[in-house]
């Protein structure tokens, strides 16, 4: 039997925290660029879609979670199918979340490189960075949900103020003339705005550790509101004061626009060089949460009492891992690679499978143990 540590347990606000950040994370830095390019002036046509079909993905996934709490992807699977399969469908979850910590390290590394540390090799800001993040992880789940809802605020709310201050600067026309994009792009556009919510299906396992299951649904809503409206905001600002053809120029046309915005009356004359740091507190949570959720599905798997020697050890894997994409054109491929395949397989169909499935199957008894 895995017995659990005793700081293991989190509330459902923790848990909004937590999915907001690991969700927003890299991803939002490149939507208006992705929307302009699938959608054009339709952007937010497109985004609103995309968020409703997400919200409806999301509640299908946690009302799964709910069914059976305390328990993982892979003790539902067993539960629901049979036990072979759960053990597979763990290792398919490990591979996506391991994946994902080794994408977004160098996503980290390429962006401080690029915005912050010019001159700093990025192989020392990978290593720094991971030593950095293995410390948190080996901290436990309780340390990372308390952590999240200090950065989260943090991170996100000087980014939004910053660029309001290019209210001013917009032009709304850019989103003119309205649907005039044919349908059938609008509904091929609608899973890149879906894939940008990735990270949410993490609660096939965080949701292990929350104690307060009945509030889950809340958090759930809370989560895809927030993460619409700061997706919708920075969008909308992005695309208003660049446009449509250059957004589909730029790679980070979030980035650009901090770096475009100039606070009058301000001693600071890098105002991205502040915001940028912020929001790879973000990041850094991001990358954190994936990495927790990796070690800590290996000791799932490994029938392992604690998650946090995984940690250390899978350390040199990422790092080795991270530096093989050679350019950040290669990692863009990758990571879309990424987003398409596996974040259909293990984001939406498996969820959504278990969860038809468990209609057929009689409600797991309150008193079974957390490992089933």
């Amino acid at each position: 039997m895995i017995v659990d540590r005793n700081n293991d347990a989190i509330a459902s606000n923790q848990l909004f925290s937590i999915l907001a950040n690991v969700i927003i994370g890299v991803g939002i830095l490149s939507l208006p660029r992705t929307l302009a390019v699938a959608a054009g002036p339709d952007s937010l046509i497109v985004l609103v879609l995309g968020s409703i079909l997400f919200l409806i993905v999301a509640l299908l996934t946690q009302r799964l979670i709910c069914k059976f709490p305390q328990k993982t992807i892979i003790e539902i699977t067993d539960f629901v199918l049979f036990k072979p399969l759960g053990m597979l469908v763990g290792i398919g979850y490990f591979i996506y979340t391991f994946t994902l910590v080794v994408l977004e390290v160098r996503a980290f590394g390429e962006i401080t490189k690029n915005y912050l540390l010019l001159n700093t090799p990025i192989e020392v800001i990978i290593i720094s960075f991971l030593l950095t993040a293995v410390y948190l992880v080996r901290s436990g789940i309780e340390s990372i949900a308390r952590l999240s809802v200090i950065i989260l605020p943090l991170s996100m709310f000087p980014a939004i103020l910053v660029s309001l201050v290019a209210i001013p600067d917009l032009d709304f026309t850019y989103f003119l003339p309205i649907l005039r994009t044919p349908f059938h792009h609008i509904i091929k556009a609608l899973p890149k705005v879906l894939f940008s919510f990735l990270g949410f299906e993490f609660i096939v396992f965080i949701g292990f550790f929350v104690k307060d299951t009945k509030n889950i649904k809340k958090a759930t809503i809370r989560t895809a509101g927030f993460v619409a409206i700061v997706y919708f905001i920075f969008t909308a600002i992005t695309i208003a004061r660049f446009g449509i053809a250059e957004n589909k120029s730029l790679n980070l046309p979030v980035v650009t626009l901090f770096k475009s915005v100039d606070i009058p009356g301000t001693l600071l004359e890098n105002v991205e060089v502040v915001i940028m740091s912020t929001w790879l507190l973000s990041v850094f949570m991001t990358i954190a949460i994936s990495y927790f959720g990796a070690s800590f599905l290996l000791s799932r798997i490994l029938k392992s009492k604690e998650q946090n020697y995984f940690a250390l050890a899978l350390l040199p894997l990422i790092y080795t891992l991270s530096l093989i994409p050679e350019n950040v054109a290669t990692l863009s491929n990758f990571m879309e690679g990424f987003t398409n395949y596996l974040g259909t397989i293990f984001a939406i169909a498996i969820p959504v499978v278990l969860l038809l499935f468990s209609l057929f199957r009689k409600k797991p008894k309150k008193g079974m143990k957390k490992n089933g």
